[in-house]
């Protein structure tokens, strides 16, 4: 019995082997070809109202969907085409277009209209490819009927303090940019280039590329009433070819820009108006005071500087916003929006910067993202503000020569304070005068040096609410940056007593910072 069913699984395989050979010896007949898939669109056609056919054409830019099927294998892809209305699909005539290949069954086009006409009927056909490489060879198509839509462009515009849009201030020097924005009915793959042109619409338009929507232009030889701009292109303020003439300088400029389609239909004309002040010196005297008193505090800098031998200068007033309770002032709509690139490039055109303010929550907070390539190129500046209490975190320790604000001392002080007649004691080798407060302050603090920083003045400071002079504290109040690059004078000079002595001092520390004298 065990042989016998050793036998039987060996005898089972023999006979079907039999079979499997005699069945084949059997087979007659030709294989049968490869067929073609099929194709078909969601949409096979569309009927326009003949006796309004104007309002029912579509927009250039259509949703088109297919499918295919193969009756002996499966479908991998699809090519489709683009042409006239008049083009149809056969195999003899497939050179004649651009195949393109695609694995979707869906997509987004932006039919094209010839460059000058309204309308056209545009006839897209797919065809389906299977797994062996047929394609199929009728194809599915659709005319479809559409009218271009003219594109609209839209300046950037600064409306409050808060919102940071790209366009110029009511008055720029030699330095300004714009922004906009632009749409297509069609699609903005419709869009083609943007046209620009300066105060006369009927000169010649200069052309944009498409993909920049931020132009940024310098003056570089303000020659005469009328002179041209280098022109920038994108927020990284690249320099291009291009060249924007007939500006007029000392006047009202005004700026146009028109988008334009691939149809060649061009969107209205938007335009900005600005005033161009010429560039005089190579010193800019910044105004930041937001005070009641900022009028008095400017004569005094002024007569200061005239009595000097410094009486040309350029004037740039950022006055807008109130600084309060610890609160950042939003950048002064008298400078340009945002602070990168075009602010850097509006300051760098001057060598020296007088800045003076009443609060250091004003604008001086943006000085260090501001002035960055005014500094690389050499640039020096005098800062007039007074001391108040900061957070260590504050900004502004990364840009003045000093590492953060005296801190103020156990035992139930308050803050510090610089009373009237307290004197101003000059503590380095160059300054001979003590200068005089006549006016107090209890908001006043003194400044902790960093590093290499220049010490020039420590103040007979105050502790609040009483004074124990036995306190040993830093009296820090005017400082310099170890590579003369600025200098940081921490009280109102409206507050100090004038004359020869505050003349001398200010003198002495334009004359550290190369400030020109005539």
């Amino acid at each position: 019995m065990t042989t016998m069913y050793r036998l039987f699984p060996v005898l089972i395989v023999s006979l079907l082997l039999a079979g499997l050979i005699s069945c084949d010896a059997g087979l007659t007949g030709n294989l049968k070809e490869n067929q073609p898939p099929r194709t078909f669109l969601t949409v096979n056609e569309i009927n326009l109202d003949q006796d309004n056919s104007a309002e029912r054409r579509l927009v250039s830019q259509v949703h088109i969907s297919w499918w295919g099927d193969d009756p002996d294998g499966y479908v991998v892809a699809f090519e489709y085409a683009i042409t006239d209305r008049d083009w149809i699909y056969s195999p003899q005539t497939e050179d004649e277009v651009e195949w393109i290949y695609t694995e979707r069954t869906d997509s987004v086009f932006v039919l094209p209209i010839p460059p000058g006409e309204k309308v056209a009927d545009v006839r897209f056909t797919v065809r389906a490819i299977d797994n062996e490489g047929l394609r199929d060879p009728e194809g599915a198509s659709v005319v479809f009927p559409i009218e271009n839509s003219p594109p609209e462009v839209t300046i950037h515009r600064i409306s409050t303090p808060q919102q940071e849009m790209e366009a110029p201030p009511d008055t720029t020097y030699h330095v300004a940019s714009i922004g906009w924005t632009a749409t297509d009915p069609d699609g903005e793959e419709n869009l083609s280039h943007f046209e620009v042109v300066m105060n006369d619409t009927l000169d010649v338009w200069t052309r944009i590329p498409v993909d920049i929507s931020f132009l940024g232009f310098r003056i570089t030889e303000p020659a005469g009433d009328q002179t041209s701009a280098q022109v920038y292109l994108g927020r990284s303020f690249a320099r291009s070819d291009i060249v924007l003439d007939n500006i007029r300088m000392n006047s009202e400029n005004t700026f146009y820009i028109r988008a334009v389609d691939n149809a060649d239909a061009r969107s209205p004309v938007d335009s900005l108006t600005w005033f161009i002040k010429e560039q005089t010196s190579r010193i800019l005297f910044i105004n930041d005071y937001a005070g009641v008193a900022q009028q008095d505090a400017m004569a005094r800098h002024r007569q200061i500087l005239r009595d000097i031998g410094i009486t040309s200068f350029d004037y740039m007033e950022t006055l807008d916003g109130t600084a309060s309770g610890g609160r950042k002032v939003p950048l002064s709509a008298a400078f340009h929006r945002p602070v990168d690139p075009t602010l850097n490039q509006v300051l760098a055109e001057w060598d020296h910067i007088y800045w003076v303010s009443d609060d250091m929550d004003r604008n001086i907070t943006y000085a260090l993202r501001s002035t960055l390539e005014f500094f690389e190129n050499g640039g020096t500046m005098f800062v007039n503000i007074p001391t108040k209490r900061l957070n260590e975190e504050d900004a502004i320790f990364n840009f003045l020569p000093f590492e953060r604000m005296e801190r103020v001392p156990t035992g139930g002080f308050i803050g510090f304070s610089i009373p009237r007649n307290a004197k101003l004691l000059p503590v380095h080798e160059g300054l001979t005068d003590t200068l005089t407060i006549i006016r107090d302050s209890r908001s006043a603090y003194p400044v902790f040096p960093a590093g290499d920083t220049r010490r020039f003045f420590d103040a007979e400071f105050r502790l609040l609410p009483f004074h124990d002079p036995n306190v040993d504290f830093s009296r820090l109040l005017v400082t310099g940056a170890p590579d003369n690059s600025i200098i940081f004078f921490g009280y109102q000079m409206e507050r100090i007593e004038g004359g020869e002595a505050l003349n001398r001092t200010v003198q002495y520390f334009l004359e550290e910072l190369n400030f020109p004298f005539e």
